[in-house]
């Protein structure tokens, strides 16, 4: 959990003009009155007590933060949506792990034309997907396409997002326990702790705890770590610093061919050809 409460670090709020975001914008796409942006965050990064102009969706795809807003704290992970009404006052910290967010800003036109829509974005709402969710998925994919049809293919995979987030019902509460495991998890993912072990640490029995995290997570605990893996190792990737084989090794996989066979199913492509794809 947060070392600091951001409601300490809470200043008068830092205004943002539309379509800003905190964070390394690595992928920016407009179209028809949608701006979307890709943002990296590093670990533990810590963005200021802001506010926006203009309304617009979070979206977590990778690892996450603590927001304050509304007079609460919110554990926002990957598969968060939060949306955000325009002048709506936050802060919030990245967890130990990079993260990764695309941001949606909807232009005035599709505000108000658009009633339900008008309403639905005049209040602050945080909703948990699924991390697998297909909308998701295709977000994150079009917004790495680079062909010619790729502004038109992203803008549609956020109204796809937009309507399932509208669809929604508020998140239930998750169990206290929840964070603890997911922390526990997060610390040390190349060698994360069995079910069992987990289990003995909330006092739990391991088939509720079992039962319990996919209900609230919408994945297993194994799943949530594998998944894990292999976004710490996309990130590896990303900043091409390491070998293959070491970044299978420093993601807890047990040889380049394990890693291969995991990072092709969750990202469709192999690792090769995805480092590849990034020094093109």
């Amino acid at each position: 959990m947060l070392a600091v409460p951001l409601t300490a670090i809470a200043e008068p709020a830092v205004p943002l003009d539309a379509g800003q975001n905190f964070g390394a914008m690595t992928q920016r796409v407009s179209s028809g009155g949608l701006l979307l942006n890709a943002a990296d965050h590093e670990p533990g990064m810590l963005v200021p007590h802001h506010e926006h102009e203009n309304a617009y969706l979070c979206v977590v795809l990778q690892g996450g933060f603590e927001l304050h807003a509304s007079g609460r704290d919110h554990r926002c992970l990957a598969g968060t949506v939060l949306a955000h009404p325009a002048g709506h006052q936050h802060s919030n910290r990245f967890l130990p792990a990079p993260g990764r967010c695309v941001n949606l800003h909807l232009g005035d036109g599709w505000v108000d034309d658009d009633q339900a829509l008008h309403e639905w974005l005049a209040d602050f709402r945080h909703i948990a997907l699924p991390p697998h969710h297909a909308a998701l998925q295709r977000l994150a994919r079009e917004m790495a396409a680079k062909d010619s049809a790729a502004p038109l293919a992203c803008a549609a995979a956020a109204i796809e997002l937009l309507s399932t987030a509208m669809r929604s019902p508020a998140p239930r509460a998750e169990p206290t326990w929840l964070a603890r495991v997911i922390d526990r998890l997060e610390a040390d993912l190349a060698h994360a702790p069995g079910l069992g072990e987990l289990a003995r640490d909330c006092g739990l029995h391991p088939s509720h705890l079992a039962r319990a995290f996919r209900q609230a997570r919408g994945e297993t605990v194994g799943d949530y770590v594998r998944r894990r893996r292999v976004e710490r190792a996309d990130q590896a990737l990303v900043r091409g610093e390491l070998p293959l084989a070491e970044i299978a090794a420093n993601a807890g996989f047990a040889d380049q061919a394990h890693f291969t066979r995991v990072f092709r199913a969750h990202f469709g492509v192999a690792p090769g050809a995805r480092r590849r794809s990034l020094l093109a």
